[in-house]
């Protein structure tokens, strides 16, 4: 079983997301706030309107019962059938406008969070697990829709309990002033129990998304799983995961219950002070019976806005949870910045300078590069090899900025990169991988991804240089065929030779390698091979290789040991001194013969 790393406290985590301040989560909704607005709007004539109800009853029991006055009956039905046609097209208008805002937001939300997720560098994605992104991303926004819609009903309801006090008082103020005793008890209430809920909304969030982590790990890794039989023990880690989520869940639902109960309790005292005070005014004269009819359903009119306030209150808490996860994500600063004026290049030549490069992945620790310089002619080959762990992918890495260098430069025709816009940059340079990453689409999708609008003729030459059309054409659906995740359909081999097409199409002025052909059986490396000298034609190219009898034939063979250049030269020059590359090339050879 996967060990379990120490997570925050209820406590700990609600000091990390109470005081994010409102005037952060405000611009997240500030763009919606004319839909909010026209919603609020159209609530409020709606409440408006059916408000006139209790009135008209008062009219009613006072006027046309005693007086049998036919004629005012008239106009109170037809004042009601208005007002009810009204309420139905106001309430059409209101449920549109509210939900629209809601999935429009949702939207946005969503596009924002994932183009700044694009922004973020390398070493963010390192440090935040990918289920906790994927949280982020549904659940948060999700969240913080529900916050917006709280927003708008918390101003309706607002506005509906003020004009409702009003005519409280207008019937009767003396008996107005003993139902508002009520309200900063229902305050109290609302106030405690939404403190507590809200820290535990924020466990469960936090604990969802460690279970949300913890499932895309595992059906990532689901080979690994089977193959050492760890279903059982997977199972066992999921639940355990989902225990504490159960336990969140319940006392949510007790502190619900309290919420509730309390509510009621203070309902029931307010309704019974009503009826109370009623026998008493109705008997001396101070309000007829049909004011009593409408004071008494106005309280109950009154109540039904403290509920709905006490229902936001949990959905409030929750709202502010989600919307404080998405501040703290959109206030991640990203690593790598484009230069303010960047430049923006059609072409590249292919020179490649590294000067004086030091790069740390940790500020506290030794540097991964150490004085690191070279330089890479257009149409060269370079080859970096060395032991594992000497910084050949860190070049690789540097050179595609992925990281920015702590100090010297990296130029590329003979314009620093730093000062490239990152795109267009990106757009000249060509990466093939040991494990490529495939997308779960359809093989000419895949190939396609280099160059959006390739056509079918410039597909089919990428793949036929590739060698991709040696399995393509065996296959019954041929470039539609549905790859599944990652290629999960493919070969090693294939996969590789699809990467390489995809490069192909692309076709880049610089090209990296890093290890694209160690990990493939005799056949497979054969055809990958013939596929990766016919794209480096041209092309400045660097080699990261393990296997060093890959790369006898580079024009340029750099040495790394930690992080630093110890030898250089051709293959031949190499292997004429003592060193390193030596060794490396007579104990790989031994192996080989000894497989």
């Amino acid at each position: 079983m996967r060990k379990r790393v120490a997570e925050p406290t209820r406590e700990e985590l609600f000091k990390r997301y109470e005081h994010q301040p409102l005037n952060k989560i405000i611009p997240l909704i500030k763009p919606y706030r004319y839909l909010m607005l026209g919603s609020l709007t159209t609530l409020v004539m709606l409440n408006l309107i059916g408000i006139t109800m209790p009135w008209m009853l008062k009219i009613s029991i006072d006027r046309v019962i005693p007086n049998a006055d036919y004629v005012l009956f008239g106009v109170l039905c037809g004042a009601m059938i208005i007002i009810y046609l009204s309420r139905c097209l106001l309430r059409y208008i209101a449920v549109y406008l509210t939900d629209y805002t809601g999935i429009r937001t949702m939207v946005d939300l969503r596009q924002k969070v994932f183009r700044h997720l694009q922004s973020l560098s390398l070493r963010f994605y390192e440090e935040y697990r990918t289920g906790k992104l994927i949280s982020n991303v549904i659940s948060d926004v999700a969240l913080l829709q529900m916050l917006m819609r709280s927003i708008t009903q918390l101003g309706e309801q607002v506005f509906q309990l003020m004009v409702i006090a009003i005519l409280l008082l207008v019937i009767n103020w003396r008996m107005g002033l003993v139902v508002f005793l009520s309200l900063p008890l229902h305050y109290i209430n609302f106030y405690f129990f939404r403190r507590a809920m809200r820290k535990d909304s924020l466990m469960m969030q936090e604990k969802m998304s460690e279970v949300s982590a913890n499932l895309s790990e595992t059906l990532s890794g689901v080979k690994v799983v089977k193959s050492f039989a760890k279903e059982r023990s997977e199972c066992l880690n999921f639940f355990q995961n989902l225990r504490p989520v159960v336990d969140i869940q319940m006392r949510i639902s007790v502190d619900s219950v309290g919420l509730w109960s309390i509510f009621d309790i203070l309902s029931l005292c307010t309704y019974l002070a009503t009826i109370g005070m009623g026998i008493v005014f109705v008997k001396d004269g101070s309000i007829s019976i049909g004011e009593f009819v409408a004071f008494y359903t106005y309280v109950g009119m009154m109540i039904n806005p403290i509920n709905i306030l006490s229902n936001l209150s949990v959905t409030f808490a929750q709202g502010m949870v989600g919307a404080s996860r998405i501040v703290r994500l959109l206030n991640t600063i990203p690593e790598i910045k484009e230069a303010p004026n960047p430049i923006h290049i059609d072409r590249l030549d292919g020179l490649v300078e590294f000067k004086n490069v030091v790069f740390s992945y940790d500020a506290e620790k030794e540097p991964t590069i150490k004085n690191f310089s070279l330089t890479i002619r257009p149409g060269k080959k370079v080859a970096l090899v060395g032991p594992s762990g000497s910084g050949k992918s860190t070049i690789s890495n540097l050179l595609l900025r992925f990281y920015d260098i702590d100090s010297g430069t990296i130029k590329v025709d003979n314009i620093d990169i730093r000062k490239m816009g990152l795109e267009s940059y990106r757009n000249h340079v060509g990466v093939v991988l040991q494990e490529p990453f495939l997308f779960s689409g359809t093989i000419r999708d895949n190939i396609a991804y280099a160059k959006r609008d390739a056509t079918e003729a410039e597909i089919e030459n990428a793949a036929r240089m590739a060698n991709v059309m040696e399995f393509v054409e065996q296959l019954p659906d041929g470039f539609e065929t549905i790859i599944g995740e990652n290629g999960a359909s493919l070969s090693g081999g294939q996969k590789q030779r699809l990467a390489i097409a995809r490069a192909v199409l692309k076709n880049p002025e610089i090209l990296i390698l890093d290890e694209a052909t160690s990990a493939l059986d005799t056949v497979s490396e054969f055809l990958v091979q013939e596929a990766l000298d016919r794209l480096m034609e041209d092309k400045t190219t660097i080699i990261i290789a393990h296997r060093l009898s890959t790369v006898k034939n580079a024009d340029l063979i750099v040495v790394l040991d930690s992080g630093r250049i110890v030898q250089q030269g051709t293959h031949d020059d190499l292997m004429a001194q003592p060193g390193t590359y030596r060794e490396l090339y007579q104990t790989q050879r031994k192996m080989a013969r000894q497989n």
